[in-house]
């Protein structure tokens, strides 16, 4: 059985938000699940977590939260199955959290949903932890984890033991234990030689992804420097002023090679001419972008209107047309003011994690 994980440092005080008794072991227990539950993680139970952390007009799948109780309840059978969702929603905001703190693609897709939820502060739950500071400094702590040079792992030589042989020949001194022995020689010669190309596959693919990582962002450079959009076919200042968050932050998107991006997203939009002081609203922005553009973006897969509310707004505003008509509907489901302005920086790096989270599902 493997060690269990141990506790994190803040998972008490979040869960006294919940619990008015200082009792050890029902917090032991609930912490037990919330391993269990990180552990194998999917985009789905992230999608789930969010849900239920922001409580969302949109409720997860009644199995999807039916299986996240069962995890607690196996943990503890005091567990209750239902009139404890404020519980629940303290939970699933503590697993998110905990998933952040993973390097693995799922932890990525937490902190960048954990800030995309949030609108840059349209949309704030009440929880005992701040999901979207910690998603922003996860972002930054994953990009550049990503960036770290590997290691040449040369090291020395693998040992050859060839004592087993050595006892064999003394054991049994023939013809039929000399080849035993030689057999054992060859054994430990195998092992040593499987070791070795172990350890150069592994370096192999380290410098193989770094170089890939290297290459995302050179690509990114050129873009920059070429100063022309690939999807409207022109240079960047041809580009529709308020249209320029959601299609330079789109383009970077399409470079992306691994979650959650590089730390340089920011000043590349920037770069780009996306202005921080330069508000844009939501709506505007959406309404101003060619339909034919939007479809693409958009796709055919489905929507989340709390991990992707800007894509929900471009849902919307296909299914009615450009206007206002469709800006009710979209306030009304996402939670956010119709009337919702954010920099032109500050959107173009949400809309770029919003895309990450789509071309990376």
């Amino acid at each position: 059985m493997a060690d269990p994980v141990p506790m994190h440092k803040d998972f008490a005080r979040w869960y006294a938000a919940v619990s008015v008794e200082d009792n050890q072991a029902r917090r032991d227990a609930r912490w037990a699940a919330v391993t269990t539950i990180t552990a194998s993680a999917d985009h789905k139970v992230v999608e789930t977590l969010l849900r239920l952390a922001c409580r969302s007009r949109q409720v997860p799948p009644v199995a999807a939260v039916q299986a996240l109780r069962d995890a607690f309840k196996a943990a503890d059978d005091t567990f209750e199955m239902k009139g404890n969702d404020r519980e629940l929603q303290v939970l699933a905001a503590a697993s998110l959290a905990v998933l952040m703190d993973t390097n693995r693609n799922t932890g990525a897709r937490a902190a960048l949903a954990a800030t995309t939820a949030g609108l840059h502060g349209a949309l704030k739950p009440d929880l005992p932890m701040d999901l979207a500071a910690l998603g922003e400094a996860a972002i930054v702590r994953l990009g550049e984890a990503n960036r770290v040079r590997p290691a040449m792992q040369g090291g020395d030589m693998p040992a050859f033991d060839f004592g087993q042989a050595a006892k064999k020949m003394k054991e049994v001194q023939s013809w039929e234990g000399a080849a035993q022995a030689f057999t054992l020689v060859g054994d430990a010669i195998g092992a040593a030689t499987k070791n070795l190309a172990e350890r150069q596959a592994n370096m192999v693919r380290a410098f193989s992804r770094f170089f890939q990582v290297q290459d995302e962002e050179l690509q990114m450079l050129w873009w920059l420097v070429g100063q022309r959009s690939f999807d409207y076919d022109c240079s960047f200042e041809d580009v529709p002023v308020q249209a320029q968050s959601l299609v330079f932050a789109s383009e970077l998107a399409k470079q992306t090679k691994f979650l959650p991006g590089p730390p340089s997203i920011t000043g590349l939009l920037s770069r780009a001419g996306l202005k921080e002081r330069k508000m844009v609203p939501i709506t505007r922005a959406v309404n101003t972008a060619k339909a034919e553009w939007l479809r693409g973006v958009l796709g055919e897969r489905e929507v989340s209107p709390v991990a992707t509310p800007l894509h929900e707004a471009i849902k919307r505003q296909l299914e009615t047309g450009a206007g206002d008509a469709w800006i009710a509907g979209w306030a009304a489901s996402t939670g956010v003011n119709n009337n919702h302005e954010l920099s032109a920086l500050t959107l173009g790096n949400l809309f770029y994690r919003e895309r990450l989270l789509r071309l990376f599902e």
